[in-house]
């Protein structure tokens, strides 16, 4: 009987090793449970951000309600998703990666789109008021219905309006004109994420 309680022991551990990631000497989860009205979500994707390939600022990752391989899925896709900022440098500020966002993000939208989004652009900046370093997170949840939930180290930041806006931010990453064509790749990488999982 001892030897069998053993082996489901053992099994259950390296089943839960299987649903974790290991990047930057640090473990993601290859499943978020669900909470409250979030559902279920997957990791779709990871990547490390470098700024002139040097320095290593953040690991970005993509859970999805419904994980997808394509830019054009992930865009269209209404289920929940959730984009987080894990910080891998000693001390950022939060208005710098949020300035680097709003960066980014005009090259991958259209002027007539970057006039709609002005107005909550320059909300999410100042909802990125805090401080940060390594170890610590940020994340937007695309809330079905409702829009884009900041929250910082943990504290609720508002929410912003517009499932516009989440895709806006979502083309950072796999747009036409992403942070790095690698870090692209890697956040359409679900198929291999699972493959390493399993």
């Amino acid at each position: 009987m001892k030897l069998l309680q053993t082996c489901i022991l053992a099994a259950s551990f390296l089943s839960l090793a299987s649903q974790a990631r290991t990047i930057a000497n640090t473990e993601f989860s290859e499943i978020l449970s669900p909470v409250a009205e979030q559902p279920q979500l997957h990791l779709n994707g990871a990547s490390i951000r470098s700024y002139y390939y040097l320095v290593d600022t953040y690991v970005g990752l993509l859970y999805m309600e419904n994980p997808a391989n394509s830019a054009e899925a992930i865009v269209s896709d209404e289920g929940y998703k959730r984009i987080i900022y894990h910080i891998l440098v000693n001390r950022v500020s939060g208005r710098r990666i949020a300035k680097a966002m709003y960066d980014a993000l005009q090259l991958n939208v259209s002027r007539e789109e970057a006039i709609q989004l002005e107005d909550r652009l320059d909300q999410l900046v100042k909802m990125f008021d805090s401080k940060m370093k390594r170890g610590d997170e940020g994340y937007v949840d695309y809330v079905p219905g409702v829009g884009s939930r900041v929250v910082i180290k943990g504290e609720v930041k508002g929410i912003l309006p517009g499932k516009d806006l989440y895709d806006a931010l979502l083309k950072i990453w796999v747009g036409e004109n992403p942070v790095s064509r690698r870090f692209k790749e890697e956040i359409l990488d679900y198929n291999q994420g699972q493959l390493a999982a399993d």
